[in-house]
Order: C-alpha cells, then sequence, then structure tokens
C-alpha cells in the first residue's frame, strides 16, 4: 500500500518548504512507513520550565486526519487530561478539536499552535492562569508572577 507522501510527493515537498523556512530546528524523521517532525520549543520567560521536545508525526490517512503530537520531553504525566489539552491514554497534545481539522493545515501551523499550548501550559501550572484557553495563547491576564 503506497503512503500518502508517495501519492502526493507534492504535498511532502509543501510540508518540508513550509517547516523549515519558519522552523529551522526542525528535523523530518522516517521510522519504517511513518514519518515526523521533531522540533524543540522554548519555553516562555516565567515559570522556569525546560524547553518541549515534541513529535509531530503524520498519520496513515494524513492530510485528511491531522498528526499526532507526542511530547518526547519534559516527561510529563500522561493523565493531565482534557482540560490540559492532552488526549487521555496517550498524552498527545489536542492542538485541535479533529471536527475542525482542515485537510490544507501543514505542519508549521500545527508547530504554531504547539508552541501556545506549551506557554499554556507552563502559564497554568505556574498558577498564572486559572484554565487552559480553548483556542491561541494566554496574553492577557496573566496573574502577577511575584
Amino acid at each position: 500500500m503506497a503512503t500518502w507522501y508517495e501519492v502526493t510527493p507534492e504535498r511532502l515537498v509543501l510540508e518540508y518548504i513550509r517547516v523549515r523556512k519558519k522552523y529551522s530546528n526542525a528535523v523530518l524523521k522516517k521510522s519504517g512507513t511513518s514519518l515526523g517532525w521533531v522540533i524543540e520549543i522554548d519555553p516562555p520567560p516565567f515559570g522556569n520550565p525546560v524547553p518541549l521536545r515534541v513529535e509531530i508525526i503524520y498519520t496513515e490517512a494524513f492530510p485528511a486526519q491531522p498528526p499526532n503530537a507526542k511530547i518526547l520531553s519534559p516527561d510529563l504525566p500522561k493523565d493531565f487530561g482534557h482540560t490540559w489539552h492532552r488526549w487521555f491514554g496517550n498524552g498527545n497534545i489536542c492542538y485541535v478539536k479533529p471536527r475542525f481539522w482542515a485537510m490544507s493545515s501543514t505542519a508549521d501551523e500545527i508547530i504554531e499552535k504547539l508552541h501556545d499550548w506549551y506557554f499554556n501550559f507552563v502559564a497554568k501550572s505556574a498558577g498564572l492562569v486559572d484554565k487552559m484557553p480553548d483556542v491561541g495563547r494566554w496574553e492577557q491576564g496573566l496573574k502577577s508572577c511575584e
């Protein structure tokens, strides 16, 4: 059976160009027939966290189905659940509701959402916000760090 990138190699080229243009530290890796990006996301300027290493793994049904976003490090508990925008069981980051996934979305857009997720995760972990927002990044309304 042919993979998505064998059927539509132009889509793989588009993904590669868009990601590398915005995120030069992203590395495309292949494991068997599976492709994925590994990237390190800098922490926000508060809360004293470490960088987030994440792998964006294209599914077999891509682009009809969104890629998975697996946290490689730091080691975070997998049972944070939906209030933390994590999938129960595997701990993957929920960066888009499956029904809102658009086939035209590309990995660079996902990486941008993962930056927002990590910002919000650190803000909630540090007690600077009461909850993670459904969309976007908490930039206003952060409680004082002091």
